[in-house]
């Protein structure tokens, strides 16, 4: 008979454990005779469970981290990854625009060469921090000897690191640092110490592109959060030779640390000529962008979701997903074929983006968007990025509040609304997708000042704002994307042929452009200069042409027909305290 038949084994709790060992020995002949308990047996059985118990919930731990969805740590979530052929995102340094201005460079000049990495310094908290030129700025001279322009610079300090292949002891290409921005990373090979011929490899984004002579690098993260560039292997890529000296620069950056700097130096810039000096004169685009590495938690939610598309950029929901995780600087995205824009455009995918900290991207970073995303398309699709369609919530509100339980006053009481206000925008609204739900909104306001508001009547105006040309008669068209009340569209105020002017609606679907006399009373410009379509919130006026306008906006306001808004495609609701008309009425109860 085998030893362990009356011992069960399927137990791992540490009681179980001993419990059965307990019983299984009292159960041979040798120790029927034995105490198990307050003896040196005892003390036996409870080494016994211990080891066993060790041994048990090592296994399990070691069981949880050969699976994606259970390992808990990184070094094991990245591996489970890399099975997936998902990469998890470096860290990224901040990205700032700045006009950088160098004077008393010889007048006979005309053209000047920033260096890539050429050093700018910013100090948050007392640290201070390094910028880089991500790559060569030519600046045309703007008058004799000054050269002035806006250029972007990145957060990170370049490093280098070079080894030498060899076929007898295989090199490993770790970056030995924390940190690496795996997207600054350049590599280049040269021939030999004695063959100074060398070859920029760039790094693989598609595989069906790439052949056998394809001089291309992959990256990889490896254990300790440090990132492994691999070379190819003859047949996916061009492989090494040995004596090839491989060379990579990158960048070291801390994360998100300086999002929001705006005050930058510079430390250290060579254009090739003497000058007088040199400073950023400006800031038109503080530092943004900045993040740590990818977590734990999105990279197991990220691999499989990768690994589903293959990287390809199918459906909406592919592109939003490549592109957000690539450009951590974006706060929301939203992507919508060409047959739902107004009017229909087919072959296009749009893709409308809304920075962190702005409203909108600039020329260049939707350029540099569409081409990240251009090779993962289908042929036939082009991919376009545009920005998002503001609209603006402005709420009329009365809040009564119980005076007599209160022990704030009416001003009080209102910096709390507005705050309530600002705080329930943040977190509801601001977002492609986002509605706004008035009750939630109500309930929201009633729930401020301690509790004692007793009830909350409130009313709001869908607004859009809008840049007309002053100078080239044109067709104006606003869209709320909401149905609104017929007699509640209204402008700001405009000149138009000499007079203080609005446009609105006439109750009726016509939009006419008019004055007040004296009166006060509406007298029309020009009657019919435009429709509005009530039910989609369309307007447009055909040929508007003012000479001027009073604020930097023309404003146009109209009352939706039901109180919750619902954003479409690529619209966003955004409501401000500061817009908000409020008044406060204290209730002795």
């Amino acid at each position: 008979m085998s030893a362990n038949t009356y011992l069960q084994v399927s137990e791992l709790d540490f009681e179980e454990i001993r419990g059965n060992l307990k019983t299984y020995l009292s159960s041979q002949e040798q120790f029927k005779d034995y105490g198990f308990e307050g003896s040196t047996m005892s003390v036996l059985l409870d080494v016994l469970a211990y080891n066993t118990h060790y041994n048990a919930y090592y296994l399990n731990m070691v069981g949880n981290e050969m699976f994606l969805d259970t390992a808990q740590q990184r070094d094991s979530v990245v591996s489970r990854a890399k099975e997936l052929g998902y990469v998890p995102v470096s860290s990224i340094g901040a990205t700032a625009e700045v006009v950088l201005s160098i004077n008393g460079i010889d007048p006979t000049a005309t053209q000047i060469t920033v260096p890539k990495n050429s050093k700018f310094t910013t100090t948050v908290d007392d640290i201070t921090y390094t910028y880089v030129t991500p790559s060569a700025e030519k600046i045309v001279a703007s008058s004799p000897g000054v050269f002035t322009s806006t250029i972007s610079i990145r957060e990170g300090e370049p490093l280098s690191h070079a080894w030498t292949a060899s076929a007898s002891n295989p090199v490993r290409y770790i970056l030995p640092n924390e940190g690496v921005d795996t997207t600054s990373i350049v590599v280049n090979v040269q021939e030999s110490s004695s063959d100074s011929t060398t070859t920029e490899f760039s790094r693989a984004s598609n595989i069906t592109q790439v052949f056998s002579t394809t001089p291309i690098f992959f990256v990889e993260e490896t254990a300790d959060k440090k990132y492994e560039v691999i070379f190819g292997s003859g047949s996916l890529g061009r492989s090494l030779k040995a004596g090839n000296i491989v060379k990579v620069d990158y960048l070291v950056n801390s994360g998100e640390a300086t999002n929001g700097a705006d005050t930058f130096s510079v430390d250290s810039l060579d254009v090739g000529y003497s000058y007088s000096s040199a400073v950023i004169s400006s800031v038109p685009s503080p530092s943004l962008g900045g993040r740590p590495q990818e977590t734990i938690e999105s990279i197991k939610f990220q691999a499989p979701r990768n690994y589903q598309t293959q990287n390809r950029a199918i459906i909406a929901t592919d592109y939003e997903r490549i592109i957000l995780s690539e450009n951590p600087d974006l706060e929301s995205i939203i992507a919508f074929g060409g047959e739902q824009a107004t009017p229909a455009v087919f072959g296009k995918v749009f893709i409308a983006v809304k920075p962190f900290g702005e409203k909108f991207a600039t020329t260049n970073r939707k350029q540099l968007i569409k081409s990240s995303i251009s090779d993962r398309t289908p042929l036939a699709v082009d991919p376009v990025v545009i920005d998002a369609d503001y609209t603006y919530i402005i709420p009329t509100l009365t809040s009564y509040y119980n005076k007599t339980r209160s022990s704030l006053n009416d001003n009080a009481v209102e910096s709390n609304v507005r705050n309530a206000i600002s705080v329930f925008s943040e977190s509801n609204l601001g977002r492609f997708g986002n509605k706004l739900r008035f009750s939630r909104f109500l309930r929201t306001l009633d729930d401020t000042s301690g509790g004692n508001i007793l009830n909350t009547d409130a009313s709001i105006k869908l607004q859009k704002r809008i840049v007309p040309n002053v100078n080239i008669a044109e067709l104006v068209r606003v869209e709320f994307n909401n149905e609104i009340r017929p007699a509640t569209v209204i402008s700001s105020q405009f000149t138009y042929s000499g007079f203080s002017a609005f446009f609105g609606d006439d109750g009726l679907g016509k939009m006419d452009i008019f004055r007040y006399n004296d009166q006060k009373q509406r007298v029309n410009i020009v009657t019919a200069a435009g429709i509005v379509d009530y039910t989609s919130g369309a307007i447009t006026i055909e040929n508007f042409l003012p000479s001027a306008y009073s604020d930097l906006e023309l404003l146009v306001t109209a009352s939706p027909k039901n109180l919750d808004v619902i954003p479409v495609r690529e619209q966003i609701l955004l409501m401000d305290s500061a817009d908000a008309i409020i008044n406060i009425v204290g209730e002795q109860t």
